[in-house]
This record gives structure tokens, C-alpha cells and sequence, in this order.
């Protein structure tokens, strides 16, 4: 009678091997819960690096023409800024601050009494126990929102003057952190999303003047008080594609609302003629391709950064997801499935590519 063979025993794993291995694991939930715990932090140098993207692309032209030091250049380019936001200040500051504070003081009169109206448009019972809810909630507490979205300027201004400054130092420090074999894609993936991003700073900055200027002329032709600070809100939410503009036509369709239903409907026209011109014409032509997102991309990229960073995130999700679009090219597309990826506007092909 033949033996049946007798199945393996299984081998065990060395104390030191299990030991490691559990230790690796903690260590990486211990990573992930400290970048859950600092998210916000995370948000600030990301604005951070936005700003010192800002400052070297308009101290590069400067240094190009003047043949100055960088530094000088960059001195120059904040003076530049400096003197731009003083020239607006000096011309419609008294005005833009008056208004402003009609429309704060407007704003709750208008949504209460469109609430009497209208019951089921009242936002609190529309989104109450939801993640966009909740979000929507803390973007509009006045309370803690300004003094957090002063205080985090402060620090995002701050931090990417020492960005802008050396550069090379935290290029430098980042990629080192990294693998020797994949520090060529890394040091690829930051030069294209500084580009991508210069590319889509420009092109929001004319957007926003663009919008901001239409809105605030179609409202004084239409007639809803206070036109100037409204088109001033308007090109600030610009800022944050997709849901900017919605959040920027809100203050001006509530101040309508206490004229007439008419005005409504020209103002409701107004933005959505605004927004189609932005959309349609000024975008594509000052962005190009390098910086094209899918709508639906974007929209789902600032929502979740919104909702895991908070206010700051849905200020700076589509920037975010722009990056990560980028690591995406040049990672998987270009590095795993060794396929053509589009970036600076040209077709380019991964270096390990024939």
C-alpha cells in the first residue's frame, strides 16, 4: 500500500522577521495618521510653494531683461505686487471697502427673507450631516474663517518668499528622499508641474481680472446695488475653478433677490453669459493643454481636498490635482505603460522610451 505524500509543514517566519515586519506596518499607519493629523499644515506649503511659483514667474522676465541677480529680481517683482495692489487701493479702495460692508451687512437680510419665501431653499436643512455640508458650514463661519484665512496668508506668504529665495535647496532636500533610480522622475515631475503651474496662475490671474470687471459693469447696467464689490467677489471665487463661480454668483443673485424677481433672472443671465466666455474663450486660449483637466476631474479633486483639508483645500484643489495629474503622466503613463505623455504643450516621450 503506497504512503500518501504528506503535505508540507508550513515554514515559520524568523522572530526578527515578524518583528520587523509589524514594526514596518505601525510605522506606516503612524505616517499615515500624522499626515491625517497635519493635513491643513500640508495645505499651507502647498500655498506656500504656489506663491514662490508666483514670485519667480514674474521675477524671471524681470532678470531676463535686466540681467540682475535673482534675488534683486525677486525684490523687484514683490515690489511690483506691492505697488499694483497699493495703485487699486489708493483708486477704488474707499469705494470697494463701503460696498463690502453694504453687502455683509445685506447678505443675511437677503437670505432670510428668500428663505420666508422659499422654505426648501434653506441651505442648513439641504446639506446638514453631509461631508460637502459640513464643508460648505465651516467655508462660511465668518468667525474663525477670516481670522484662519488671514493668518494662513500670512504663513503661505512668509514661507514662499524663503521658497522663492533658494529653491534649489528644497528641490534638492525633496527629491533626496526618494529612491537614486527614480530621482531623475521625480526632479521631471517638479519641473513640469511648476511649469504646469505657472501656466495655470497666469491664466486664472487674467481670468479673474476678465470676470471680475465684466461682472461688476453687467450688475451697474442691470441695476443690483453695490456692483463693485460684487464683481470684486466674483473674480476672487474665480480663483477656484468650477465651484468658484457658483459661490461667487450667490452674493449677487441674494442682493437681486430684494429688488425683484426680474432682476433674478438678469442677473442668473449675466453670470451664466460671464462664465460661458470663460469657460469657452479665455481659458483655452491663456492655458493651453498643459494644464487641462477634465471638468469632472477637477470638480471631484477640489470637493475631496475640500473635504479633507477643509476651506484651504477647496482653495487649492485644482492646483493640487493639477500636480498629481502630472506625477500621473510621468509615473504610469510614461514609466508603466511606456506611452506618449503631453506636457509643456508638446507631445514628449518617457527618457527610457526609444
Amino acid at each position: 500500500m503506497e504512503k500518501k505524500p504528506s503535505s508540507p509543514s508550513p515554514q515559520l517566519i524568523p522572530d526578527n522577521v515578524f518583528v520587523r515586519r509589524v514594526l514596518i506596518f505601525f510605522a506606516i499607519a503612524a505616517f499615515a495618521a500624522a499626515l491625517w493629523t497635519l493635513s491643513e499644515l500640508l495645505a499651507l506649503v502647498f500655498g506656500s510653494i504656489l506663491v514662490a511659483v508666483v514670485l519667480r514667474a514674474i521675477a524671471e522676465p524681470i532678470r531676463q531683461v535686466t540681467s540682475i541677480g535673482e534675488r534683486l529680481a525677486l525684490l523687484l517683482a514683490g515690489l511690483a505686487i506691492i505697488a499694483v495692489l497699493g495703485v487699486v487701493s489708493y483708486l477704488f479702495g474707499s469705494r470697494i471697502s463701503g460696498q463690502l460692508v453694504t453687502v455683509a451687512e445685506m447678505l443675511p437680510n437677503a437670505a432670510s427673507s428668500l428663505s420666508k419665501q422659499m422654505p426648501f431653499l434653506t441651505v442648513s436643512e439641504l446639506v446638514r450631516d453631509t461631508s460637502i455640508g459640513n464643508l460648505v458650514t465651516s467655508a462660511f463661519s465668518w468667525g474663525t474663517t477670516i481670522f484662519g484665512a488671514v493668518f494662513s496668508l500670512v504663513v503661505m506668504i512668509v514661507a514662499g518668499i524663503y521658497i522663492a529665495i533658494s529653491p534649489r535647496v528644497y528641490i534638492r532636500g525633496f527629491v533626496r528622499l526618494f529612491p537614486s533610480g527614480t530621482r531623475d522622475q521625480i526632479s521631471a515631475i517638479l519641473n513640469d508641474s511648476g511649469h504646469a503651474l505657472r501656466r495655470w496662475l497666469g491664466a486664472q490671474l487674467i481670468a479673474m481680472i476678465i470676470v471680475g470687471t465684466l461682472v461688476g459693469l453687467g450688475l451697474a447696467i442691470v441695476g443690483v446695488p453695490s456692483a463693485l464689490a460684487l464683481g470684486l467677489i466674483a473674480g476672487v471665487a474665480e480663483f477656484v475653478p468650477i465651484i468658484g463661480p457658483v459661490i461667487g454668483a450667490i452674493p449677487a443673485l441674494l442682493l437681486a433677490s430684494t429688488e425683484s424677481f426680474e432682476m433674478v433672472l438678469w442677473t442668473l443671465a449675466l453670470f451664466v453669459v460671464v462664465q460661458q466666455v470663460e469657460s469657452n474663450i479665455i481659458m483655452p486660449i491663456v492655458a493651453g493643454r498643459a494644464v487641462e483637466l477634465p471638468p469632472a476631474v477637477g470638480l471631484f479633486s477640489v470637493v475631496a481636498l475640500g473635504i479633507l483639508f477643509g476651506p484651504l483645500g477647496l482653495v487649492l484643489g485644482y492646483p493640487l490635482a493639477i500636480v498629481i495629474d502630472v506625477a500621473v503622466q510621468r509615473l504610469y503613463l510614461g514609466g508603466v505603460l511606456k506611452e506618449p505623455i503631453y506636457l509643456r504643450d508638446e507631445e514628449t516621450k518617457p527618457k527610457n522610451q526609444s
